[in-house]
């Protein structure tokens, strides 16, 4: 019974660990596919502002260029070859290393410098011999000089001694001495400038060099220069003379002395009394590494390289700028000033140049256009005086064709006024004298006066120059009273007269005068038309219809000659087809046509011309 509770007892407590352990595998994580591990050597990792900012960039490239299923593993190891240059010391480092990495699969080593690149290639052979190696921030000069196994690839930056000697002639054109202060060069991660090398890269300048002295040798030096010399400040870390370590405050203590400018290599160096930085763009240098990087944890080979040397690129303090009265033309090119605000002009110089421009081009145009309507107007009154003039000159020789018609339509009041006048007299004469006889021819003569009074009046209208207002006038009314002015003059010239008038009611606010001169000019043209043709077909229809809603149409045809050529030019001004004309008749007709809101034109058709007009209805009616 005992072992039976027992066995069950055991039975369940191994079912119950199987499962917590299903469980436990199911929860967990699926391990990533694949594992690379980078081991990155650096001489003084760290010491300097510049390289934790390419540190910085290195990792974060790094990690970003593998996907989920690759684990990045990446080591770090500080040399720290420049404060323990002893040799014992870096055979020690050696072993150190290869018992910390013991069985550990390094698949790339990134070493960084000069001086870590030295060691690996002394102390390798017993390290990682197959593992491949890619250097960087590592000096062009000396890196040729070495002998670099086939695993051992990567970029040098250029920097030269010469480049720093170009940024201070560029900068400061009357310079005649180059001061060095820093570490000494062995001490220098890249910028190494042996003393070897300084007096072939010069370039005419002298060079003193100062690194590796004792700080106050190096103050009492700095007081002492000439105007016309350059300090370059490099990487100062420690003082040999007294041991004592110093940090980016001691360029304030140099230039507290210095009679002349000084140029840098840390960006954060500016603002402590340096007149320019010359640096890498250190950001873009971790960038690239990491780059390369990749390609060989990738299983690609990469061709030794170089770095361009654009990371000399200036950056200015303005205060040192105003200080050292450097100008603008001596900067070189790409460079950028700091702690300097640029005035409104100097930011949006082009824009406010382009604006004023503008405003100047616009003023311009609008003083044009005022002066064009200006000249515009007094040009247009100067034509309505010329064209008032015209139309009264072209009023009275109008007339004077037909003077006949209105003697003739005068003498016979004035006959019937006369025989009124005598028969009146008999009348008073008898005894009694017959007053009804009387009365009636009293009542005849002042009938025929009034007609005799209009006749005049018409006829002193259209004689003399007039404004009258704009009146309703129904067009058939006007017609008919131009048709009995010219009546005579159409039985002269044997031409027969036919009326075509839609209903009276067309209703027209217009100038009578005006209007009476438009309708005796074409009718006028139309018998000239028939003249010129001289044919037995003697005939001019004057016809009128509402045109369309709101406007009426008076078409005037003859059995002339037509339009021969020209027809769209036949109200054009000084325009005419008659070899006695001026071409002013038909034009003076189409600006009162368009002077009352309407338009005028003419056509030929089979067996002479016509003429048309349209006008506008009066709204009242």
């Amino acid at each position: 019974m005992f072992s039976i509770q027992f066995l069950g007892r055991v039975f369940t407590c191994l079912i119950l660990v199987l499962v917590l352990q299903s469980n436990k595998d199911a929860n967990a994580a699926p391990l990533p596919e694949s594992t690379k591990t980078i081991l990155v050597l650096s001489p003084d990792m760290g010491n300097t502002s510049y390289l934790q900012d390419f540190y910085s960039t290195l990792n974060t490239s790094l990690a970003s260029s593998f996907n989920q299923n690759t684990h990045l593993v990446m080591f770090h190891e500080n040399l720290d070859l420049s404060r323990f240059p002893q040799e014992s010391y870096r055979a020690s480092v050696a072993r150190w290393l290869k018992e910390k990495y013991r069985g550990k699969k390094i698949d790339v080593i990134v070493v960084v410098g000069n001086g870590a690149l030295k060691f690996l290639l002394t102390y390798n052979r017993g390290l990682w011999p197959t593992v491949p190696v890619l250097f960087t921030l590592a000096n062009d000069i000396e890196v040729v000089h070495m002998p670099l196994p086939p695993l051992v690839n990567g970029k040098v930056i250029r920097a030269n001694f010469s480049n720093i000697v170009n940024a201070a002639k560029t900068l400061l054109p009357a310079s005649r001495q180059i001061v060095l202060v820093g570490n000494i060069p062995f001490g220098e991660m890249n910028k190494t400038f042996l003393p070897s090398q300084l007096g072939r890269m010069a370039d005419g300048l002298s060079v003193l060099d100062l690194r590796g002295r004792p700080i106050e040798q190096v103050k009492r030096e700095v007081e002492n220069l000439s105007p016309d010399s350059v300090i370059y400040f490099g990487m100062l870390t420690e003082d040999l003379a007294t041991g004592k370590s110093y940090g980016e405050d001691l360029l304030e203590q140099i230039s507290k002395y210095a009679v002349c400018p000084i140029l840098v290599d840390d960006p954060r160096m500016l603002g402590t009394g340096a007149l320019a930085t010359l640096s890498f763009n250190f950001r873009e240098l971790g960038k690239e590494t990491a780059e390369l990087a990749e390609k060989l944890l990738n299983g690609e080979k990469i061709e030794g390289q170089e770095f361009p040397s654009t990371g000399f690129a200036p950056l200015l303090d303005h205060y040192q700028v105003v200080r050292w009265k450097v100008a603008a033309s001596d900067f070189p090119s790409g460079s950028e000033q700091r702690f300097f605000t640029p005035t409104t002009w100097q930011m949006y110089r082009w824009q406010i140049t382009f604006a004023l421009s503008l405003i100047i081009l616009l003023s311009i145009g609008l003083t044009y256009l005022i002066f064009e309507r200006k000249m515009r107007g007094l040009a247009l009154n100067a034509s309505r005086q010329v064209l008032g003039q015209i139309t009264q000159m072209n009023r009275k020789m109008t007339a004077s064709i037909y003077n006949e018609a209105i003697g003739h339509e005068l003498v016979q009041p004035l006959a019937a006024i006369l025989s009124n006048v005598e028969a009146a007299q008999i009348f008073l004469k008898r005894e009694p004298p017959p007053l009804d006889l009387v009365h009636e021819t009293l009542a005849n003569i002042r009938r025929d006066n009034l007609r005799a009074d209009a006749l005049i009046k018409n006829m002193q209208g259209l004689l003399t120059k007039s404004d009258a207002e704009l009146g309703p006038v129904d067009i058939n009314w006007l017609v008919r009273k131009v048709i009995n002015f010219l009546s005579i003059e159409a039985k002269v010239r044997r031409i027969q007269i036919k009326l075509e008038l839609a209903p009276d009611g067309m209703i027209v606010s217009m100038n009578i005068v005006q209007m009476q001169q438009v309708m005796v000019n074409l009718l006028l043209n139309s018998m000239d038309a028939i003249d010129r043709r001289a044919g037995k077909d003697r005939r001019i229809t004057i016809a009128t219809m509402l045109y369309g809603n709101d406007n009426v149409r008076v078409s005037i045809a003859d059995t002339g000659t037509g339009f021969d050529e020209g027809v769209e030019r036949v109200f054009d001004s000084f325009f005419t087809t008659k070899p006695e004309g001026v071409g002013l008749g038909l034009w003076i007709t189409a600006s009162i046509v368009q002077a009352h809101g309407g338009h005028i034109w003419a056509e030929n058709r089979l067996g002479g011309g016509i003429m048309l007009f349209k006008l506008p209805l009066s709204r009242s009616e």
